[in-house]
């Protein structure tokens, strides 16, 4: 499989319902972009017409709470071997109220909205994929959201159990407002929940 990500065909082989010339059609859609740290992907008003799939590097999905201080709000991270989009933007083909930038150096397989409509057309039995790939992205999401209710230990016990790695990856700020806490909260909790870990 030259030049593709054998983590994109393991992922596509594993549900059984592709030929390997299928998976190979597919994968031909993609193409591979390097992104430095820094860049935007996606900005506020953009129509997210791509799906991003990261082979490496760290992706953040965020909103811009005050423009004169540079100040932002992280609404959700991925990291190797995820999918991001942002759903209604990338759905409804309208603005997206979100941007998304690069944390860490990121290589990514990318094709566009375009591409996988005709897919779901060449390959029906892709629909089936993308079904199984939204119920995990929904499921992943509703725990986030119920985290978020939760005291602030548990919100960074569930941060620890969905990003595992990227407690020391991603700047402590955008983190912080990923956890709706401010960063001296954040590090207030880490020691407590440190301390305990030692007792034990």
């Amino acid at each position: 499989m030259k030049n593709k990500n054998p983590v994109l065909y393991n992922l596509f082989s594993s549900f059984g319902v592709f030929s390997s010339a299928e998976i190979e059609h597919i994968l031909s859609q993609f193409e591979s972009k390097i992104y430095k740290k820094g860049a935007v992907i996606l900005d506020i008003g953009e129509i997210n017409d791509k799906l991003y799939f990261i082979e490496s590097g760290i992706l953040r999905e965020f909103s811009v709470k005050d423009q004169d201080q540079d100040q932002t709000i992280t609404h959700w991270l991925m990291a190797e071997n995820d999918f991001q989009y942002v759903a209604d933007s990338f759905l409804e083909e309208k603005p997206s109220t979100v941007a998304i930038d690069v944390l860490e150096k990121a290589k990514l397989w990318v094709i566009s909205k375009e591409k996988i409509d005709k897919l779901y057309l060449e390959c029906p039995q892709l629909n089936f994929i993308g079904r199984v790939l939204l119920e995990q992205n929904t499921i992943k999401y509703e725990a986030f959201i119920t985290a978020l209710r939760q005291k602030k230990e548990e919100r960074l016990e569930w941060f620890y159990k969905y990003h595992k790695g990227l407690i020391n990856r991603v700047p402590l700020r955008y983190i912080a407002t990923y956890l709706n806490m401010t960063p001296q909260a954040l590090s207030r909790v880490r020691t407590k929940m440190a301390k305990a870990e030692r007792k034990k």
